[in-house]
């Protein structure tokens, strides 16, 4: 889905909007993820959603029937003391065969391998304060992350087999 003419919103009402610019107007609505920072995405047809809740925080839905695809497990093979309470999300930026995700409460960022049924592949644990933001490299290779102890962190991504 790369159509100028649409707009994914979402934010504290618990609902994620699609508009279409040129009328104004919604055209479809999903109800549920309570969206508090940079937590909506969208690949391949696939809008991911990024809650700010204890349970299902990282959602995917796709585009076109709004229609819950899959409620990814957070703590599935690597486990956090607390929930994460997300705040940013984001698909991998060439084929979206990675996931990473971020927040409060644990203040940790996890990486999920769409290859793997979206298990948890990678975890930062034990940051002293909340990651805000996270974002990919446009080659997929690296990616970084940065909250509220003012620090920007870069991490280069090795695929070990």
């Amino acid at each position: 889905m790369n159509d100028p003419n649409f707009v994914i919103s979402g934010g504290w009402d618990n609902n994620i909007k699609i508009w279409d610019i040129r009328t104004g107007n919604v055209l479809r609505s999903i109800y549920g993820p309570y969206i508090c920072g940079d937590s909506v995405d969208i690949s391949n047809g696939v809008i991911m959603s990024g809650s700010y809740r204890d349970s299902t925080p990282l959602q995917l839905w796709e585009y076109e029937t709004c229609e819950n695809l899959a409620d990814i497990a957070w703590d599935e093979g690597l486990p956090s003391e607390k929930p994460c309470l997300l705040y940013a999300c984001q698909f991998e930026k060439n084929a979206g065969d990675l996931v990473i995700a971020g927040g409060s409460g644990s203040n940790e960022v996890k990486v999920f391998d769409a290859n793997q049924e979206f298990k948890p592949c990678a975890q930062i644990k034990d940051l002293s304060r909340a990651c805000f933001s996270v974002d990919w490299s446009n080659s997929g290779d690296m990616f970084a992350m940065g909250g509220g102890d003012g620090v920007i962190r870069v991490f280069n991504v090795i695929n070990e087999v």
